[in-house]
Order: structure tokens, then sequence, then C-alpha cells
């Protein structure tokens, strides 16, 4: 029987590094009179618990990101050319069905983590944004964004290191023997 480990730090180094690419985020946006909120967003779900996390998580936010992105201007561009943005019926139908390619896109790039998040960009571009004054232009801005969030992200985790708690057993108390057969003594 082994006594259960030490407690844990209340706030570990992953933590430590998403407060700080957050802010890092937040500092850019400042200097940018932007706001930094898909650039914090991207901070706060690439950074992982290991540097090779980390990157595989940065890199397919990244591949996401641009995918969606760049389905949503298509769609946009499409759907303006043809005097068709107002059109919710054949607007919802379009951005429904374009799902498939975006998911058929990141197995092609061997990237099947990215499918849900170029999906969500590509959402967030077509119907949040379809009525900006140039949603292109926002789903260029949020690429970029998302972008430096993972590059500030992963330029933190390769910086700061990990330090990771080893998990220390105490063994408990040898077990009583229930050996009744006298010993005998020691000289």
């Amino acid at each position: 029987m082994t006594v259960p480990p030490k407690r844990q730090h209340w706030v570990g180094m992953r933590m430590v590094k998403t407060v700080i690419a957050v802010f890092v985020c937040g500092m850019f946006g400042c200097l940018r009179r932007e706001p930094a909120f898909y650039s914090m967003i991207a901070a706060v779900i690439c950074m992982q618990n290991s540097t090779d996390k980390t990157i595989t998580s940065s890199v397919n936010r990244a591949i996401g990101t641009l995918v969606g992105g760049l389905y949503g201007v298509i769609i946009l561009y499409g759907l303006a050319f043809f005097h068709a943005d107002n059109l919710d019926v054949l607007r919802y139908t379009l951005v429904s069905l374009t799902i498939i390619p975006l998911i058929r896109t990141a197995l092609a790039l061997k990237r099947p983590s990215s499918a849900s998040l170029a999906c969500v960009v590509f959402l967030c571009v077509t119907v949040n944004h379809n009525t900006d004054s140039s949603p292109a232009l926002f789903a260029l801005q949020r690429m970029l964004d998302t972008l430096a969030g993972v590059g500030v992200t992963c330029v933190i985790d390769l910086l700061l290191p990990y330090h990771p708690q080893v998990e220390e057993t105490v063994p408990a108390d040898p077990p009583a023997t229930t050996d009744t057969t006298p010993q005998e003594p020691k000289p």
C-alpha cells in the first residue's frame, strides 16, 4: 500500500505560460488599437502541457484558421457576386454544404484535428460577420490575429521551461507478518 503523492502546486507552469501569452496578445492588441479577442483565444487553446503538444495544437489551429477563413472569404465573395448575400435560405444552404469540403480539406492536409477549428472560423466569418462592411477584411484580420496568438503562444512556450512535478510516493509501513513460528534469537 502506498500513501498518496504530495499535493501539487495550485498554479502550474501551463497556467503561468497561458496568462503570459494572453497578456502579450492583449498588449499587441493595444498597440494596434484593435481588440485582441481572437489572438487571446488562440493562446488559451494552443497552450498545452508540453512544448510538443503546444506546437501540434498551434499548427492545427493555424491550419484550421487559414482553411476556414479562406473558404469563408470565397463563399462571401461568391454570394456577393451573385447578389445572393441577403437570401438567407440560399446562404445557410451553401454555408452548411461547405462544411463537407472544409472537413475534406483538413483530412487531405492530414490534419483531422484542424477540421473543427476550420468549421468554427468559417461559420464565424460567414454567419456572424457576413453583414460587416467588409467581411473579407474581417476574415483576413481574424486569420492574422489568430496566427499572432499562435506565434506568441509558441514563443512563450519555448522560452519558459516546464518543471514537471515528480510524483513522490511514500511507502507505507511493511505489512505485519502473520508467521507464528518461533524465531531463533540473534547472538
